[in-house]
């Protein structure tokens, strides 16, 4: 029951009666060294949500798997996707926004990428919900009329790694610190023997990760979460 596409209307009117909060991913598709899978932003957050759901009451939506990135770190030649900002914000305020009105108290919005433009733009399709929601709600002119804005559903936008540890183990782009996450959560998908002589400077931290650091981080970093939750 806990993957909102798997689920029932009976199923959701429970988990919303309940207060269950619902998680959402948001990462990108681009390239993370010869090693790593192309979406390793977003599997570093499905991952987390896969182990928190069996150990905390939550509701798992459908994530938002494209997003801006400007081509940073390489061209569609090596796999990544960038789509345009106005594209991004509009869909993820529109889908937002469907999950607000059906009634979610809490819904986190976890996004793991360095350089935190992703939470910058998710954050101005939150702003638009809101600003859309008071008129739709009060009227126009709302605030003249001395309206108070009603909010009952708290949006986040979080970062999925989060610990003075953690954060120590699990970041950075490609290299160690997201071949530590990655080796914790699928090892099946880490490739080390695809490494080149050739690899960019991001990625030459690689060589230090190893799966003793990755495990024992991880089990922190989910330990975080349940301990967030729980207040």
């Amino acid at each position: 029951m806990a993957y909102l596409q798997n689920m029932t209307p009976k199923d959701l009117t429970e988990a919303i009666n309940r207060n269950v909060p619902l998680f959402i991913s948001a990462g990108t598709i681009e390239y993370h060294g010869s090693q790593l899978p192309l979406g390793t932003d977003l599997l570093i957050v499905e991952g987390l949500l896969r182990e928190l759901e069996k150990r905390a009451d939550i509701v798992v939506a459908p994530p938002f798997i494209m997003s801006p990135n400007g081509y940073m770190v390489s061209g569609p030649e090596k796999g990544t996707v960038d789509i345009r900002i106005g594209t991004f914000i509009e869909y993820c305020s529109e889908i937002l926004s469907a999950y607000k009105k059906m009634g979610f108290k809490k819904i986190y919005v976890l996004v793991h990428h360095q350089g935190g433009n992703i939470k910058r733009y998710l954050e101005i399709a939150l702003e638009q919900i809101n600003s859309y929601s008071s008129y739709e709600d009060n009227g126009y002119g709302w605030w003249t009329d001395r309206k108070t804005v009603k909010n009952d559903c708290d949006i986040e936008i979080a970062p999925a790694v989060f610990g003075e540890d953690v954060l120590k183990e699990f970041f950075g782009h490609g290299g160690e610190g997201e071949t530590q996450p990655i080796m914790a959560l699928y090892p099946e998908l880490v490739h080390m023997e695809n490494l080149t002589d050739n690899e960019a400077w991001w990625n030459l931290s690689v060589t230090d990760a190893n799966k003793q650091d990755a495990d024992r981080a991880m089990q922190q970093l989910i330990k975080n979460w349940l301990e967030k939750l729980s207040k």
